[in-house]
Parts: structure tokens; sequence; C-alpha cells
């Protein structure tokens, strides 16, 4: 059966019916999150009181007091509550870096209660065995992360690019959107809970598996297909029978291109190339390095206009960091301007934006698009979640995102208001791009760079 969104404004997008299961909401069920304070607070409060499941996937957990006093209380939530049960899910390599680490204050919290306590370390196929050893920390993360950031307390969720970690709480500026729906919230649970299975319980320390990395590549591959296809179907049956009036779409769009699932890559390239003549896109990504495929759409396929939200190198994370990893920001700085290069080579300089975001003790995370339709001066669509646009997002990371449509006057207002409040520290960039001097070893190796990042 084909289904089709009733305004017009989104029927140019009716195909994402078959590519995703479809979780149709009213916007009222939608909480749009500014800031990285409201972001701690919100999920401190659902986690403490959630009566029957909370479940978290997140690059790593961080071991300052913000962190610990948000596990205390979800512990403390869980020994008072019998049916309660606490599901964790982050990366190997993150999560066990250096002697204090999200793995040991795991253990210190749930003591006594690891039955209900679940912490699960997702390792990439491709450090299976005696690779794990053989990189050095740190390093051995540029081959691939669990990256999905999914925050779940009974039936809600909040979809973000956050980490579960104090500077991600405090000035470290990202997108968080809170949707309550049961059947959404199980899809993801049920996600976390399939990469789970091909992860090392918290109880091993083990490096090795005895599983080829290509069994894995194929059983995960097999899973989660199977996992989306199985919602597809159920939520294609429901919408054949909703009566309600329902404003809003949702498709949860999963990324694993170890693992041959390229959900958000698909769709994203599909938007961009879908939406009509005189609409608009307002793309953002902590981390500035477009696959070739993105670029050639913006550039010669999408008809739109773009306006692209970029980290300014002090609003880089890694700013000021030390060792190779202190080049990163100039590194990003060096991509956008041959990409601006681009756009004056394609003679898209009136079509084509770059704008980089500055704020005086703020880094810059955020990432995802928003689209405004020809003639609306609200967004009726956009995509949050975890991805950043690039070539790990795509090739190598774990990443979790939802394309939400909508048809409320509300929740456009609400979508254009946090769109506009991270543009509130931008600023055209492309001349000063130009102007900007970098290390010559960054140069250098800018090349390999875009492959890893």
């Amino acid at each position: 059966m084909s289904f089709r969104f009733k305004p017009t404004e989104l029927q140019h997008f009716n195909w994402m019916f078959n590519l995703a299961p479809c979780f149709p909401v009213n916007a009222s069920k939608i909480n749009i999150i500014n800031d990285p304070n409201k972001f701690y607070d919100t999920i401190y409060e659902r986690f403490k009181n959630a009566k029957r499941r909370i479940s978290l996937a997140s690059l790593y957990i961080g071991t300052g007091e913000l962190e610990k006093k948000l596990l205390e209380v979800t512990v403390h939530n869980v020994r008072n509550k019998k049916d309660l049960n606490f599901h964790v899910l982050l990366d190997y390599q993150r999560g066990t870096r250096g002697k204090d680490n999200s793995q040991t204050l795991f253990r210190q919290f749930v003591n006594g209660i690891s039955d209900r306590c679940h912490l699960a370390l997702y390792q990439t196929p491709r450090l299976h065995g005696t690779w794990s050893k053989a990189l050095p920390s740190r390093y051995n993360e540029i081959v691939g992360l669990q990256h999905m950031k999914l925050y779940i307390a009974d039936d809600s969720i909040i979809l973000s690019g956050a980490n579960c970690s104090n500077d991600y709480f405090q000035q470290r500026q990202d997108r968080y959107i809170e949707i309550e729906d049961q059947d959404l919230a199980n899809f993801y649970c049920e996600l976390i809970d399939e990469v789970a299975k091909h992860s090392k319980p918290n109880h091993s320390d083990s490096i090795t598996s005895n599983i080829s990395k290509e069994v894995v590549i194929k059983q995960v591959n097999q899973n989660i297909t199977y996992l989306i296809n199985k919602w597809k179907d159920r939520q294609a049956s429901k919408l054949s029978s909703l009566n309600e009036n329902k404003d809003t779409w949702i498709f949860p769009l999963i990324q694993m291109g170890e693992f041959n699932i390229n959900q958000d890559e698909q769709a994203t390239c599909k938007i961009l190339s879908s939406a009509p003549e005189g609409s608009l896109f307002r793309l953002a990504t902590g981390y500035f390095n477009l696959t070739e495929k993105y670029a050639d759409i913006l550039l010669g396929q999408c008809k739109a206009s773009i306006s692209l939200l970029m980290a300014h190198p002090n609003a880089n994370g890694f700013m000021g960091a030390a060792g190779p990893a202190g080049g990163i920001p100039h590194a990003y700085s060096l991509i956008a301007r041959k990409f601006w290069q681009q756009v004056v080579n394609y003679d898209q300089m009136n079509r084509v934006q770059i704008l980089e975001y500055e704020r005086t003790g703020w880094t810059f995370h955020a990432k995802g698009l928003w689209y405004y339709p020809p003639s609306s001066g609200v967004p009726w669509a956009t995509v949050v979640g975890s991805a950043n646009l690039g070539e790990r997002s795509v090739r190598r990371d774990l990443e979790a995102q939802a394309a939400i449509f909508t048809s409320s006057l509300d929740l456009q207002e609400r979508l254009h208001n946090e769109c506009s409040r991270l543009h509130d520290y931008a600023s055209e960039c492309s001349t000063d791009l130009q102007k900007r001097q970098a290390p010559l070893w960054v140069r250098a190796t800018v090349g390999l760079f875009r492959t890893y990042f």
C-alpha cells in the first residue's frame, strides 16, 4: 500500500514511507530542548521518575560530578522499583579509555543490582582480535565507533548528538528533541538491544572474538534489516487503520556503513535532491567534512538554497588539544575552504552560503537539517540525531537519526526558533576561510584526514 503526505508542501517527500517505518504523532508530543543545561535537567528527571525502562546509547559516559549524580539518581530509582531495568550502550574503545572511565564508573554504581543494570560496549569488527591492542589508545577510535545518542525513559525518547558527559551538559551546544510515543521508544530500544547483542558485556574484559568480522557484519545486517522491515510492516498496518488526525510524521533513520545499513545516507541524499526550487535547507554540522556524494548533490542536483552552519575553529572542541588533535580545527577550515572553492567553480555563490558558529566560552556540536518550503518562513521538516554529514558518519560509525515532517504551525514555529537560536551566533565566513593559515603538517595530511573524519 502506498502512503502519502496530505499537505502539498510535503508531497515531494512521499518516498519516505517506502524507506523507513513511519510513526505518526501529534506535535504536542514533541519537546524541543534548546540548551545543554535543560538537556541535563530533562534526562535527570526522566531517569529519576521512570517506572518501566531506561535505555541509553552514547559514545561514552563522562566521569564528572554531573554524570555521577545522573547515575546515582538512576540507580537509586532502579533499586526502588523492582520492575525497572537500566540498559546502557557505549563504545568499547572510548568507554574504557584511561584508568577511570565509563566502565569503571558504571560498575561502581550498579554494585548489587547488576541483574537489572546492563552495560554493553560496542567494538567495531575492524578491531576484533589483536587489532584492539595493535593501535594506540585514542587512535583506535578513528577506525569506527558506537556514535548513536539516544536517551529513553519509559515512552519518552530524546534524540540528540550530545554525549552523556559534563561538557555536553554545560557550554557545548547541540540539538535535543524529545518525543513521547510508545511505539517509537520501543523501536529505538530494540535497536539498542540489537547492537548490544553484538557488543561486549560489562562483566567481560576480553578483547578477542571467536566470530569472524565477515560473520558479524552479515549477522548485524540481517538483524537490523529485519528490525526495520518488521516495524515498516507494523506501522503500515497502523497507518492503514488510523482514524485519528495526526499532524507530525517521524521516520527513524539508521546509518551503519560498517554493516551495509545506509538508511540515513539514502534519506539525506534524496531529501536534498527532492526539494523544489525556491525552498531552503539550513544544515548544521559540528565537523564540516561533507562526503563527495553529499557535496555533488548539494552543488549539482539540489534546487533549493543552502545555508551550511559549522563550528568556528574557536568553537571546535579540539581547539587547543595537545598533539595531532590540536590540528583538527585547522583541518576542518581547510576542508571548508576547498568546498567553497567548489561553490565558486560551480557558480553557486548566490545559492550556497557558509556560516560559522562562534560564542565566547562555548563549543558547537549541533547537527542536522531544517527544510523550508517555497515562500515559507518556518521549516516543515527537520532531521535530528548523531550523524555529522561526514565520511566517518557514513562509512564507519553507528548513527541514529530521525526525519520529522510536520504540518503543525506550532511545531514549525518551535523548529524555526531552535534553528534561529543557533544562527544568533553565526556569521558568514567564506572570505575568512581564504585568509586563514594552517600549519604545514595539517595542509600535508588533510587528504588523509578527510578519509577518516
